[in-house]
């Protein structure tokens, strides 16, 4: 008998709200309204009713750089010299200290 009750609230407040509101937004407006209810039942009652709320399209994924930002190079294009050389443009292959 309670079930009845709650499912035409639950129509009214999804109807009152342009048919967008999941379960846990009528969930709150039922409680807001006075009635006493647990989210699992709103959710049950839903989806007897067959009910859902409005899904958010998947955000579009671009394969270009935004503008302003350079493109990524990845792996890195050359090694990145972790020891320097004793002069410009050397680098010390064995990654210790140079020995004469």
């Amino acid at each position: 008998m309670r079930d009845e009750e709650l499912k035409e609230r639950i129509q009214e407040v999804l109807t009152s709200n342009y048919r967008v509101y999941g379960a846990r937004k009528i969930w709150r407006e039922l409680n807001r309204q006075g009635h006493a209810v647990a989210r699992c039942t709103v959710e049950r009652l839903m989806r007897e009713l067959g009910i859902t709320g409005a899904v958010r399209a998947a955000r579009r994924r671009s394969p270009r750089c935004p503008a302003g930002r350079p493109a990524r190079r990845w792996p890195p294009l050359r090694p990145i010299p972790r020891h320097p050389g004793p002069g410009p443009g050397q680098q010390r292959m064995d990654g210790g200290p140079n020995c004469s």
